[in-house]
């Protein structure tokens, strides 16, 4: 068996940010996928509208888990960034490896990730400093709403690095389908992130009733088909290692991929984890839940592709969790 060092290899490589063309904007996205070289073609993900229990491994054709994944589905966003951190680092901490878009350092240039939603707080006024929703459409408005909703997503730290990037990003939700109805919510603050475990923390926010209602509907669904799954599947979630991601591919519209993870590794005193997988993943994946089948809660997000394994893709650092 391969000691802990001699699988550091497979995680590092490219991290997996959709950048768009100077002056293309969203435009561009479209184009990047059709001229995709990692994966052309892009047969391994599946539209979240066409999944089926048939699109998992044999033992696995299960409506409990098909459930699970159209959860996790309802709660993953696009996100797009607009700025680049002026405090972005030079290098990958502990490596000679370049951080992502150093080099782009104040610049506006648009750039998509993926994000999930974690958790919503109801906000009123006079909270946080605030009378009124921080979001951009109150604070153009003669009437900016008195009460609003605090959203959180986690992602990658490379996609959303502090909270300069925050204010000038958003997230598209429930972004399923090309042409369907544009939901935002719009990056406010990053209280908390981790850039040795690349993990991010973006509060969002909003005013809209029915969109704080529906997420917190959906939330409430995904906790419980999370225990669910975890209970069937935790005898064999170490041995067929079934991985499950939702990404927004290069900006577009949602998509699944399943996989199996290949190498585990503990970081640090405390033991922090991270794996190696095969699922397939894209420019505009980075910060997508990595979801190991039999797992509880995940807070593994996708960081990056190997191009020197054979199509390995890897995840941040984060600790496994039960429950």
């Amino acid at each position: 068996m391969a000691s802990q060092e001699d699988i550091s290899k497979y995680f590092t490589g490219t991290h997996e940010v959709q950048e768009c063309a100077e002056g293309q904007g969203e435009a561009d996205l479209h184009t990047q996928m059709a001229h995709c070289k990692k994966t052309p073609g892009h047969l391994g993900f599946i539209p979240v509208n066409r999944l089926t229990n048939e699109h998992f491994p044999s033992g696995y054709h299960d409506n409990d888990l098909y459930k699970f994944t159209k959860a996790v589905a309802d709660l993953t966003v696009r996100i797009a960034v607009k700025f680049t951190s002026p405090d972005r680092p030079e290098f990958i901490p502990g490596t000679q490896d370049p951080y992502p878009f150093y080099n782009s350092r104040g610049t506006s240039l648009l750039r998509t990730g993926t994000g999930r939603v974690c958790e919503l707080i109801k906000d009123t006024e006079g909270t946080n400093g605030s009378r009124h929703c921080p979001c951009p459409e109150c604070e153009h408005s003669a009437t900016p709403s008195k009460v609003w909703w605090v959203v959180h997503v986690v992602t990658a730290k490379h996609v959303v690095y502090d909270t300069s990037e925050a204010r000038q990003s958003s997230c598209r939700l429930w972004f399923d389908r090309e042409r369907c109805p544009k939901v935002n919510i719009y990056g406010r603050e990053v209280p908390g992130s981790n850039v040795d475990g690349d993990l991010c923390m973006m509060f969002c926010w909003t005013h809209d009733t029915r969109t704080a209602d529906k997420l917190d509907e959906m939330l409430g669904r995904y906790e419980d088909l999370c225990a669910v799954v975890r209970d069937k599947y935790e005898s064999r979630r170490d041995v067929d290692k079934l991985t499950i991601i939702v990404s927004h591919p290069h900006g577009c519209s949602k998509q699944v991929s399943v996989g199996h993870w290949v190498h585990r590794q503990e970081v640090g005193m405390l033991k922090q984890i991270r794996y190696s997988y095969t699922a397939c993943t894209c420019p505009g994946s980075s910060g997508a839940q990595v979801y190991r089948v039999g797992w509880g809660w995940s807070a593994h997000t996708h960081s990056g592709a190997n191009a020197n394994s054979g199509g390995l893709n890897y995840s941040g650092l984060a600790g496994d969790t039960d429950w």
